[in-house]
């Protein structure tokens, strides 16, 4: 007897009625007109994290009948399941859904094997375990009615939780201008720097610019990036004592633009 293995969550349910094979009618075992059908659906658990399953049943038969026959398949489903949009119907050759009853005629075929095969769509409603059985009877007589019959049982669970989403990222800070020293004098280098970070830390800036002016003359900086900082550094003249020094430093930190303005008496 050939067994069907559990298959994959997302795979589908493969419900599997195949014939015993017939001993030669040389060895006189069984007659030439005898037919014998094995049903297997499988074993083990399958456990499943999708509500909605495929359901095939493919039945197989090796007959040497020379005369027309017919064969039945009857399977239902259990509590807690449904047929979704593809479930039985004439087309099939079936009736009913509670169980489900499939017939088909089968012509002459001395010389090989038959098959057939429905394929379904099954939905669980809820969670829980789930038997289903098949059954498959011969119009003509069948020498063992032991094998006719079997039943897979398999498992619906929840599907986890889906992860957290990431945090998002930090919101980039850049401070106010200090200055150093903190009295700036003129004739003296003054330097104004921002910190840049984000959730604590620090945050290379980039494409820094310095601008400032003492009355009405512009005054050159030099701009310094560092991890954490951007820098502006001014030499202001000497004879510019008691005027105010007025700049900004414009900086971008991961794709934000910043500008930061200042101004200090000069001493």
């Amino acid at each position: 007897m050939r067994r069907v293995a559990g298959i994959s969550l997302l795979a589908a349910l493969v419900v599997t009625v195949l014939t015993a094979p017939l001993a030669s009618p040389a060895l006189g075992r069984i007659a030439v007109d005898d037919l014998d059908i094995e049903v297997f659906l499988g074993d083990g658990n399958l456990v499943t994290e999708t509500r909605s399953l495929n359901f095939q049943i493919v039945v197989e038969v090796a007959s040497s009948s020379r005369v027309p026959h017919s064969i039945t398949m009857r399977t239902a489903l259990p509590a807690g399941l449904r047929f979704g949009s593809d479930a039985p119907g004439s087309t099939d050759g079936c009736t009913g859904t509670d169980p489900v009853m499939c017939t088909v005629s089968m012509q002459p075929n001395p010389a090989g094997t038959i098959g057939f095969s429905w394929r379904w769509d099954v939905v669980a409603e809820r969670v829980g375990s789930y038997e289903i059985t098949a059954t498959v009877e011969a119009a003509k007589p069948d020498p063992d009615l032991s094998n006719n019959s079997d039943t897979f049982t398999f498992a619906v669970v929840a599907s986890p939780p889906p992860p957290p989403p990431p945090p998002p990222p930090a919101a980039l800070v850049a401070s106010a201008v200090r200055l150093s020293p903190g009295k700036p004098k003129a004739g003296s280098a003054v330097s104004a720097t921002v910190r840049v970070t984000a959730g604590g830390a620090p945050v290379r800036p980039s494409g820094i610019a310095c601008t400032a002016t003492i009355g009405s003359a512009k005054l050159r900086g030099a701009a310094k990036a560092a991890s954490g900082t951007a820098t502006c550094v001014y030499r202001p003249p000497r004879n510019a004592k008691s005027k105010t020094l007025r700049g900004a430093i414009s900086f971008t930190a991961r794709g934000t633009k910043f500008s930061r303005r200042f101004s200090a008496k000069l001493g």
